[in-house]
This record gives C-alpha cells, sequence and structure tokens, in this order.
C-alpha cells in the first residue's frame, strides 16, 4: 500500500460513524479523493473547513493538506499548482498548530519537508531563466518552511550553493553584455554574492577564485574599450582605477591558490594579475607553475 495513502485511511476510519452516515463534506471529500476526483475533494473539504464543527479538528486540517499536496503535484508547472503548494502548506501547518495530541504531526513534517524541497527546486529552476526577484523568494519561502519542521536548521550549506549559483547566473549576464541589463548593477550584485559567501565559508575556494577574477576581468575590460586620446588626467584617472581594480583581484586569487595550488585557473589568474601589475618576475613565476602542471596532463 501506497505509504502516503495510509494517514488518509486512518482519517477516514477515525471519523465518527454518526457524521460518516450524515454525509458530512469531510466524509464526502474521503470518497472523492479515494475516486481519484481530486477536483470534488477540494470543494468539498473547502466546504468543511467554513464549517464550524468541522474547521477547529486537526484531522479535517490534515486531509485538505493531503489533497492540495496531491493536486500540487498533478499540476506544479502551473500557477495553479503553485496555488494548490500554498494551501497545502497553510492546512499542513493549520494542523500542527491545533493538533495538542500530534497525532498528525510526523505526518505533517514529512508533507512540508516535500513540499519545501520543491521550493528549493524552484529556485533553482528560476536562476536558470534569470528570475532572479522570483528565485530569491522560492528560496526565503523554502528557509522560511523548512524552519517550521527544523528550528535549528544551519542554512549555510545551502545559502552558499543559492548565492553561488545565482551569481554565476549574473556573470552569464555580464559576459553577454545584454543591452536591457544595467551591467554596473550587476556587476555590484555578483561582488555582494560573493563576499556573502566568503562570510559564511572563508575557505571557499570559488568564492574566492570568481570574485578575484570578477575585479580581474573588470580592470581587463577597461584596457580593452580605453580611449588613448583622452585628455591625460583622464587617461590617469583611468589607469589608476585599473591598477586599483587588479589589486583588488590579488587576496582572493591568492587565497584561492592557497586553497587549492594545482588550480590552473588560479595559476592564470595569478599570472596575470602581477602581470597587469608590472610584477613580471611573479607572472613569470605562476605561469611555470602553470606550465609546469599543464605539461604534465
Amino acid at each position: 500500500m501506497n505509504r502516503l495513502l495510509v494517514p488518509i485511511l486512518v482519517l477516514l476510519l477515525t471519523i465518527p460513524i454518526g457524521l460518516r452516515a450524515q454525509l458530512d463534506p469531510v466524509s464526502l471529500a474521503l470518497r472523492a479523493y479515494q475516486s481519484k476526483d481530486y477536483t470534488k475533494a477540494q470543494e468539498l473539504i473547502d466546504i468543511a473547513i467554513t464549517d464550524e464543527k468541522f474547521n477547529s479538528s486537526a484531522r479535517t486540517w490534515c486531509f485538505r493538506g493531503y489533497i492540495y499536496k496531491d493536486l500540487y503535484k498533478i499540476d506544479r508547472l502551473s500557477p495553479e499548482g503553485r496555488e494548490q503548494r500554498s494551501n497545502a502548506i497553510e492546512s499542513f501547518q493549520k494542523t500542527m498548530e491545533i493538533d495538542t495530541e500530534k497525532e498528525f504531526e510526523n505526518d505533517c513534517i514529512q508533507s512540508l519537508k516535500f513540499l519545501g524541497s520543491t521550493l528549493f527546486n524552484d529556485a533553482a529552476t528560476a536562476l536558470d531563466k534569470s528570475e532572479f526577484e522570483a528565485a530569491q523568494s522560492y528560496y526565503d519561502d523554502y528557509k522560511s518552511l523548512t524552519l517550521v519542521t527544523n528550528p535549528n536548521m544551519d542554512f549555510s550549506a545551502r545559502d552558499v550553493e543559492f548565492k553561488l549559483y545565482k551569481a554565476s547566473k549574473l556573470s552569464v549576464i555580464c559576459e553577454r553584455a545584454e543591452p536591457e541589463a544595467d551591467l554596473e548593477v550587476v556587476g555590484a550584485g555578483i561582488i555582494e554574492l560573493y563576499k556573502e559567501v566568503i562570510e559564511i565559508d572563508s575557505n571557499n575556494v570559488s568564492a574566492n577564485y570568481n570574485l578575484g577574477i570578477h575585479y580581474y576581468n573588470q580592470g581587463v575590460n577597461m584596457i580593452d574599450i580605453m580611449d588613448y586620446e583622452l585628455p591625460f588626467e583622464e587617461l590617469f584617472m583611468a589607469q589608476e582605477r585599473v591598477m586599483e581594480l587588479f589589486i583588488m583581484a590579488l587576496p582572493y586569487m591568492l587565497k584561492a591558490y592557497k586553497l587549492d595550488p594545482s588550480r590552473t585557473a588560479t595559476l592564470e589568474g595569478l599570472s596575470g594579475i602581477y602581470f597587469g601589475l608590472n610584477d613580471i618576475e611573479k607572472s613569470e613565476f605562476y605561469q611555470q607553475k602553470l606550465d609546469e602542471i599543464q605539461s604534465n596532463q
């Protein structure tokens, strides 16, 4: 027997016989649910929660949660599916609130964990589509819901995962120089995300490397578009800004190198940064290390 159906059968068996005989909306909803007429079950259970005879029952709200959860599984890719998920979450949370005997607590926790995982997945899907506000909203909802089932949850690893993925998607926008995007704002967002990751985990190789290479690439891009016909003072200020960006890149790239000395991309980055800073000796040092690794591959 499907494990998820067991609580529903328990609900049916524990409804007083007198109420079942009266064909109340909860009993009718159960019949519809067993017949897989989930739309009818939804209509009936929503009637039940407006009736004071049933809306104070944890059993009623738990059953409503299961109905809406199954509807969500069917329509999960549609706007209706998202609304059904919200109703399922609301119902399971309401059940836990009024279930003083904790009769349905475990079923609710397992269901909320499943629904929370779908919110995290939707956040990742939204990032894939460059829907950044939606992604953040889904992720925040995932965290809020997770705290219901696990108040002591440490989100550090999840936060790092989400922020790195978001930064990578923003970086694609910068690389493509998409005309509708405010690249200055996007760039600032990338920097902020990598710094937030480093604040959580200072030894995160990816964040250190990517923040370093982001600053370095900003400097290189300035060189590529620099107008050498500018007045001397303006040209001098532009060159100073390039040097400043290379200097900003250096500590993060050095940290990435310390954490993983054999990473070829980091060695290439360090060689380029030191070359930009006119430190040819160090540039050649890291280039030589890069050549040695590549020759042994």
